[in-house]
């Protein structure tokens, strides 16, 4: 069985990754307007990925 640590490790690493990359991505929007619809793409997209992979 797996380490309960490990993988709370793991889980913060992996959402720390996913926080910069969002953050570069929507950093580098021209405008203020397209960086919060990025946002919000980004956002549901990974919404609905968790959805689907945890069904």
């Amino acid at each position: 069985m797996a380490n309960t640590q490990y993988l709370l490790w793991v889980m913060i690493g992996t959402l720390t990754l996913l926080c910069i990359f969002i953050g570069v991505v929507v950093g580098r929007a021209k405008t203020p307007r397209i960086g919060t619809m990025t946002f919000a793409g980004l956002l549901a997209f990974f919404l609905v990925a968790i959805f689907l992979i945890t069904r």
